[in-house]
């Protein structure tokens, strides 16, 4: 499921992510392998800090992996949005991305068979 708004979810989704947070802040040890073999990307057009930090922290105590991959130093400013999509969708498990556009948030959501955090833009 992606996380494109808060808008496209439910009051009970919501409340549902919420209480899972809180079981985990309460036995972190329980859950520090859940995400283990998985793997974030992270596409940042925008730059960040607390974004960044956060995501990768969680990967991280989760037992996941997140990589950190900048616009700039990648096609995805300069080829079809799509099919760089496309591509990224087929080595990672969840991509987060940080973006000025709106619209190339949905595109990404669009065209990835794996789930999409806004991670932001400039809608939401």
């Amino acid at each position: 499921m992606d996380l494109i708004t808060l808008k496209d979810w439910t009051k009970e989704d919501i409340l549902h992510i919420i209480d899972k947070a809180i079981l985990i802040k309460k036995d972190p040890e329980k859950y520090c392998n859940v995400l283990k073999g998985k793997t974030l990307a992270m596409l940042f057009e925008k730059t960040s800090t607390r974004t960044r930090i956060s995501f990768e922290a969680g990967m991280a105590q989760l037992g996941g992996h997140a990589l950190f991959i900048e616009w700039k130093t990648t096609q995805l400013g300069k080829a079809d949005l799509k099919d760089e999509i496309m591509c990224v969708d087929r080595y990672v498990d969840i991509i987060m991305a940080r973006v000025y556009n709106h619209k190339d948030v949905e595109t990404m959501a669009k065209y990835a068979k794996k789930p999409v955090i806004n991670g932001l833009s400039d809608k939401s």
